[in-house]
């Protein structure tokens, strides 16, 4: 098991970001919206997983980012629907699927910076 020190901090960053969508699927169950909350539980619980290795995390994080910024979309273009988590909840899908997105390049930036260390050491 890695720990946390050895991770990158795109590796670090998709970790604390899965452990707050836990956090707020974990608040979604106590609202009594089951739909949001399931969303947030199992992305979070994905995400945070796939903190283990910088493939996995680039991976995760491009399907994380597309995720969220489809939820993003039914929420603001249909207000009352499944996906609409209110003003303040549809702008944090939106970050959350930017933020995703951002870990998804950060890793893919790390494995070729450590590419070209291995290769040069070679």
């Amino acid at each position: 098991m890695t720990s946390p020190v050895g991770l990158t901090w795109p590796q670090r960053t998709a970790l604390i970001l899965g452990a707050l969508l836990v956090a707020w699927g974990v608040v979604d169950l106590v609202r009594s919206e089951p739909r949001l909350a399931v969303l947030h539980l199992v992305t979070g619980v994905v995400l945070g997983a796939a903190a283990v290795r910088t493939r996995v995390a680039r991976l995760v994080g491009v399907m994380m980012g597309v995720v969220y910024l489809v939820v993003f979309a039914f929420g603001v273009g249909e207000p009352g629907g499944a996906m609409d988590a209110g003003i303040v909840g549809n702008a944090v899908h939106l970050l959350i699927g930017f933020a995703s997105v951002g870990v998804a390049e950060s890793c893919a930036w790390c494995e070729q910076r450590a590419r070209r260390r291995t290769a040069g050491s070679g």
